[in-house]
């Protein structure tokens, strides 16, 4: 029964499968970081049909995939279009930004605003995040390896450097020095804060102003 129900979503699916070959390397490696969202271990270098279906059948990852698709061209953006008619996305989730690195994760997407100049490789954006312009008129550039926790605000032209953390509730307003993690309102560098999934073994060393 089970291999008859997989194999049916596998069908069902079958056009969202086809898409993710438009996306290219990029789309490929958002699948396999929404499998392995720890930055400290490898990514897998496969993966079953029903982590596939599983990975699918997420919405912030349709989301993201078909934001893809629109920045690859004509037949990109239509098929976008088409598919996100048949297999809705995340619905309060808003991605504005022409340059995302590859193996962007969206674990949940709900209530999030992402406008960014830059997106690097492996960022994680968790809910009801905002990031976009600020009074200044720009919006933030994001390193690679970025993670932004749950209520953040980063706003602003400013950039948030690789590696870095940015604490759940933190308000941004300013650059984030690479290897740091910030928090509070306005968020300031905390000393002496270990992220226990970072990419890298640097310490903050950058002491709050």
């Amino acid at each position: 029964m089970r291999r008859l129900l997989l194999a049916g979503r596998l069908v069902v699916y079958l056009p969202l499968r086809l898409a993710l070959r438009l996306g290219g390397a990029a789309a490929d490696r958002d699948l396999r970081r929404q499998l392995q969202p720890r930055l400290d271990l490898a990514l897998p270098t496969s993966y079953t049909q029903a982590q596939l279906v599983g990975v699918l059948a997420h919405r912030p990852f349709r989301s993201i995939l078909y934001s893809r698709l629109r920045g690859s061209g004509l037949a990109g953006n239509l098929a976008a279009k088409a598919l996100a008619v048949l297999y809705r996305g995340e619905p309060a989730l808003f991605i504005n930004c022409e340059d995302i690195g590859p193996g962007l994760m969206l674990m949940h997407g709900f209530a999030t605003i992402i406008t960014a100049r830059k997106i690097g490789t492996d960022c994680q954006v968790s809910q009801q995040v905002t990031i976009g312009y600020d009074d200044r008129g720009s919006s933030p550039v994001l390193g690679d390896r970025v993670r932004v926790g749950a209520n953040a605000v980063v706003i602003g032209p400013i950039t948030v450097g690789d590696d870095a953390v940015v604490g759940a509730g933190a308000v941004v307003v300013r650059d984030v020095p690479a290897g740091a993690v910030v928090g509070g309102v306005p968020a300031r560098v905390l000393v002496g804060a270990k992220d226990r999934f970072r990419a890298t073994n640097l310490a903050p060393t950058v002491r709050s102003r």
